[in-house]
């Protein structure tokens, strides 16, 4: 069969920007709210990171889950079984949340959280009919289509809330709505549209025919055997936790200083647009300097970005719209970076179990990270949280130098 690549890539990068808009303002919108919320179920706000960790989970089952199904039958089906669990996740989030069940709303929390993974996941399919000199280019044009959808989803939340309460709902229910409409929309566009397959087109004009599929064990040897797919791993797992950590306590630190939703929501929005609106740029950067110098440029990025915000004792705006911002900015980069660099750092019939694998490993990690920090908040403070993640973002910096002068050294 002949295909036409450049047109079906045009089409494949236009509904998956479609989808990522809708995705990506769904779990932003409930994001904002589901911390608020378990603290509010449970009196306290040293378990309010189980919200994230829910999420998270279910973010590791989409990696591995769903990544094999990919693996198996192309990035279609996968992308909106994915978005079809979000869906009824949300139905028994807002279940949990009216009735102040906590288990239930974590239920589905971890449900949403695998419409979450399979939003962060799908940026991949990006990468399979991309030509090489642009694969972080088009990568970078994914993330960068949900800065509306995560720009705009937490500035909905004040009128969805208003709306929840005058219908007798909880008022974040009304975020978790929204959440609900977004992924239905989302699901409907892949099934619909995205066709034919990329992967299935890529592995045919590759002459692919037989897939090595690897479990969790096999790929991370996989990875570890290749110097820069090692890079690449950390730079997705710091990059993560970094920027959830500090991310997740936000709101709670925010509302213990007396700031209303509106402007928590504000804030969030601030960081996501550091997120996804600049993504183009760190594709470009990649492209044209490199994956390294990307990688370098976003961990420094975070290592100033938590200083600020290690700063922001008090949670004045001053420094919380620009810590968060650049929070996002520096995840963007380390993101777009290491996932073009994982991509190119292992063999073609490698890398879907790879790319999966490596999405679960940088959930488990920012899970664990989520956990832990409602228990930092609360022990310890903000500001000793944002300085872990200051560590953290500096031992990726010394990582890439250090790789980026063997590198120069040919080693």
């Amino acid at each position: 069969m002949v295909f036409d690549q450049v047109a079906i890539q045009r089409r494949t990068l236009a509904v998956l920007c479609t989808s990522s808009i809708l995705s990506r303002g769904a779990v932003t919108a409930l994001f904002t709210v589901a911390a608020l919320s378990i603290a509010d179920m449970m009196d306290s706000s040293r378990w309010a990171g189980l919200s994230t960790v829910a999420i998270t989970i279910g973010s590791m089952v989409a990696a591995a889950v769903l990544a094999q199904m990919m693996d198996r039958s192309g990035r279609r089906p996968g992308i909106a079984l994915g978005y079809a669990a979000a869906i009824v996740g949300s139905l028994v989030a807002i279940v949990g949340l009216e009735r102040q069940t906590v288990w239930v709303f974590l239920v589905g929390l971890v449900m949403v959280g695998v419409g979450s993974g399979t939003s962060t996941l799908s940026r991949y399919a990006a990468a399979d009919l991309a030509p090489p000199e642009v694969r972080s280019t088009h990568i970078s044009w994914v993330i960068f289509a949900s800065t509306a959808g995560s720009v705009g989803g937490p500035l909905l939340i004040g009128i969805a809330g208003a709306a929840a309460v005058s219908s007798g709902l909880v008022e974040n229910s009304g975020a978790i709505a929204i959440c609900l409409i977004a992924f239905f929309i989302a699901s409907v566009v892949v099934w619909v549209f995205m066709r034919p397959d990329p992967l299935l087109v890529a592995r045919q004009l590759g002459d692919d025919d037989v897939q090595q599929r690897r479990n969790f064990s096999q790929a991370i040897r996989i990875i570890w055997t290749s110097p820069m797919a090692r890079l690449a791993l950390a730079s997705l797992v710091v990059s993560q936790v970094v920027m959830v950590t500090v991310m997740a306590m936000t709101p709670l630190h925010m509302k213990a200083h007396d700031h209303t939703l509106a402007t928590v929501g504000a804030v969030i929005s601030a960081h996501t647009a550091g997120m996804y609106a600049f993504a183009p740029i760190a594709g470009w950067f990649s492209d044209k300097f490199g994956r390294i110098k990307a990688i370098g440029v976003g961990s420094s990025i975070l290592l100033i970005a938590t200083v600020v915000t290690a700063l922001a004792g008090e949670a004045p705006r001053v420094l919380m719209f620009p810590g968060l911002y650049m929070l996002g900015l520096g995840w963007s980069f380390g993101i777009v970076a290491g996932s073009a660099l994982l991509t190119e750092s292992v063999q073609p019939e490698h890398r879907v179990s790879v790319q999966g694998t490596a999405d679960m490993a940088t959930n488990m990690a920012s899970g664990a990270g989520a956990l832990a920090s409602g228990f930092v908040f609360d022990m310890s403070g903000f500001h000793t949280l944002s300085l872990l993640g200051t560590a953290a973002a500096g031992a990726l910096m010394i990582h890439g130098f250090w790789r980026y002068r063997l590198s120069v050294l040919g080693v």
